[in-house]
């Protein structure tokens, strides 16, 4: 019978059940998303009475490997009886590699870019010591943008024999296992090299290099045959391809690409547009590193024969030798089984183990993860040089690391907010709410009035200049610029408060709207309100500010002005810190409109829509380095059923198709048709 709660977690369906784990789709209540929730069978708790130490053990592991391009791990925990152990993890919609395997054979550029996404999560967990040992497509998992992600990395650990002759249990999937892996070989980053190899190979002829009518047996030929020549399955290949599976699969892990994005990069210049020079380049060196291997023999610390001999011994009782013969099909989300196929190969399982994938039907298949000798911090996930994201919803702060997970609301009084900032300390989030400064802390949400003035007539930016010293206030529309320093503003209320700290600047040409710096906080941006009546735009003034304590500022540009032509109201104005500018117009909801973008260097600007060529965007803001834009999306063709969506782009490639990256926040997040999320990056600092 199906559950209707795991833990906190709602149960919707099942989406697959094995001999070692069931998947349920599953909602998480408190961040409003779906998740899926793998659980372990009691019968490990049994068979081991070590499995609950090891499994709280190895969660805490898994759980600091953050990267992009991995199926995050939301939560652990066990059943209030304390009988079942389960995962939570992000819910994977769009298939396994191995399903789009199996509707066809892929073309070179495709699979290189399905490659190419996934290469820097393998190299950056090896980097950090983990290693997946059972790579393979049916491990490889697209959200519902299509987007691949590595999952299921040493969640097998949990379930591995701990008896074992040698003292360390051999894991793995019998058809994307490296030699050295089905010896019993110590194992390291390599073996997943090997295995990339393989899937690549199966990507581009829709076959594995070995076939056997037995797991060992395959297994065994991973030791002792030569590596497969790809064009003899797919002629219509690059003739140079098989140099690439020659060397990704080398009998000898030292003969192998060193890294995942090695092995990707080396297919693009092969395959792809990069030049005759370039291309030949790297055909000599790959040849170069093949002489010695062109005909690869096995390589173990023990002879042939012993080596085939260990693989019997673990397999008739060693203890932790796990095969399955090949990938078993997924179970796709929208299919109503809820066992596992039945055109699944036999497998040969002499051990507890535990499937891979999120969506699909668990089988008899394992992953596991080399632990590291000590505790790591956990990877964060950049881009463009920031590790999170606050915004607005509904009125109240909220933040996500980049990649949507960690989602959690840091204020709940749904007072509105604006002028949302990072404090340096990367840990504080000040805001603006009526005439008052606010800051509050992300780590315990607590919050603290920095000060207030509650005698003016407007409070509309207190920005903080980059290094922390100093801020810019925009207080009844003049502008102070005056030493950041938080004891002392419990007592700053007043203008003339302002004045008395004696900052670098009191500019009052009346009409200072709001107040962007530099990256160098050496230069202002200061947006301007239009004359009551007057039919123009507000006008943004870039000041040089670097010697504002002996000096007037130097204007260096003024914008729209005569450079460019823009509707009368500038919703939001953000600023990449140097010459870029991103502005929106309103044109419907309060804020959502034309997107365009202002260069100070060719004084020209340019109207860009980046989702499918359709309208309207609000709030875009720059990445810490400059690189990539973060903005809100509701669609105007779909009327007032738009849901608010917010969408990452590189700065460069806003014509270019496919370059949009969807932030993955539960369905209709967003519950009001006219909130400003206002999202703003926090700079990464290790």
């Amino acid at each position: 019978m199906q559950p209707e709660k795991i833990g906190i977690y709602e149960i919707k369906s099942e989406l697959g059940r094995g001999g070692m784990a069931t998947v349920y789709r599953g909602y998480d209540p408190r961040f409003e998303r779906e998740v899926a929730v793998k659980i372990l069978p009691p019968e490990l708790l049994h068979a081991d009475p070590q499995f609950r130490t090891r499994f709280q053990r190895e969660a805490k592991i898994i759980a600091q490997l953050e990267h992009p391009s991995i199926v995050p791990v939301y939560d652990v925990g066990e059943t209030e009886d304390g009988k079942l152990p389960y995962f939570v993890m992000k819910y994977m919609n769009g298939g396994s590699l191995s399903e789009r395997i199996k509707k066809g054979i892929m073309s070179v550029s495709d699979t290189a870019r399905i490659l190419e996404q996934i290469a820097p999560g393998l190299d950056e967990a090896h980097a950090r010591g983990f290693i997946h040992r059972d790579l393979k497509p049916s491990n490889i998992l697209f959200d519902s943008r299509g987007i691949p992600y590595i999952s299921d990395f040493g969640i097998a650990k949990m379930t591995q024999s701990t008896g074992t002759m040698t003292g360390s249990g051999i894991i793995g999937t019998p058809a994307y296992m490296a030699p050295e892996q089905a010896t019993g070989d110590a194992v390291d980053g390599r073996a997943d090299i090997y295995a990339l190899g393989i899937i690549l190979f199966e990507m581009l002829t829709g076959k594995q290099p070995y076939e056997a009518d037995t797991p060992m047996a395959v297994a065994i030929k991973h030791v002792t045959d030569p590596v497969p020549r790809i064009l003899t399955f797919n002629p219509n290949l690059p003739a140079d391809m098989d140099l690439i599976i020659q060397k990704a699969m080398a009998k000898s892990r030292d003969e192998r690409f060193n890294t995942a994005v090695e092995m990707v990069q080396t297919l693009k210049e092969i395959a792809g547009d990069f030049g005759a020079e370039k291309k030949t380049a790297t055909l000599t060196a790959l040849r170069t590193s093949l002489k010695k291997t062109e005909i690869p023999a096995p390589k173990s610390r023990a002879p042939l024969w012993i080596a085939i001999g260990a693989i019997l011994l673990a397999a008739l009782g060693g203890g932790g030798y796990f095969l399955s013969s090949r990938n078993s099909p997924p179970v796709g989300i929208e299919t109503t089984e809820t066992s596992a196929s039945t055109s699944v190969p036999a497998t040969f399982t002499l051990a507890p183990t535990i499937e891979s994938t999120l969506t699909s039907a668990p089988a008899t298949e394992t992953a596991t993860l080399v632990a590291p000798t000590e505790t790591l911090a956990p990877t964060i996930p950049l881009i463009g040089g920031a590790d999170k994201v606050a915004f607005l919803r509904n009125n109240d702060i909220w933040i996500m690391n980049v990649d949507g997970s960690g989602l959690s609301s840091v204020t709940t009084d749904a007072r509105e907010k604006f002028n949302v900032e990072w404090l340096p300390d990367g840990d504080t989030i000040l805001y603006l709410t009526g005439k008052t400064v606010k800051t509050v802390n992300i780590q315990d949400q607590r919050e603290e009035i920095l000060t207030s003035f509650a005698s003016a007539a407007y409070l509309e930016a207190f920005r903080i200049s980059p290094d922390g010293q100093q801020v810019a206030i925009s207080v009844n529309r003049e502008l102070h610029i005056v030493p950041f320093d938080i004891g002392a503003f419990s007592a700053n209320t007043t203008k003339a408060d302002l004045l008395a700290m004696k900052g670098c600047l009191f500019y009052n040409e009346i009409g200072v709207k709001d107040v962007l710096w530099s990256r160098d906080g050496q230069k202002l941006a200061v947006e301007f309100s239009a004359p009551a009546g007057a039919n123009v735009a507000d006008t943004i003034r870039i000041l040089d500010i670097h010697l504002c304590n002996t000096s007037e500022p130097i204007r260096l540009d003024e914008f729209p002005a005569a450079r460019f032509q823009f509707p009368l109201e500038i919703v939001t104005i953000q600023w990449d810190g140097d010459q870029l500018f991103a502005l929106n117009t309103n044109i419907r909801n309060n804020g959502f409109g034309d997107l365009m973008l202002y260069n100070t260097f060719t004084h020209k600007a340019q109207s860009y829509a980046p989702v499918a060529g359709n309208c309207c965007y609000r709030d875009a803001a720059f990445s810490p380095d400059g690189t990539y834009l973060i903005f809100a999306f509701q669609d105007i063709n779909l009327g007032t059923d738009s849901p608010i969506l917010l969408y990452y782009i590189p700065t460069g490639s806003l014509t270019t198709e496919g370059a949009l990256e969807l932030v993955t926040l539960p369905d209709r997040f967003f519950t009001r048709r006219n909130d400003a999320p206002l999202p703003v990056f926090r700079p990464y600092k290790p």
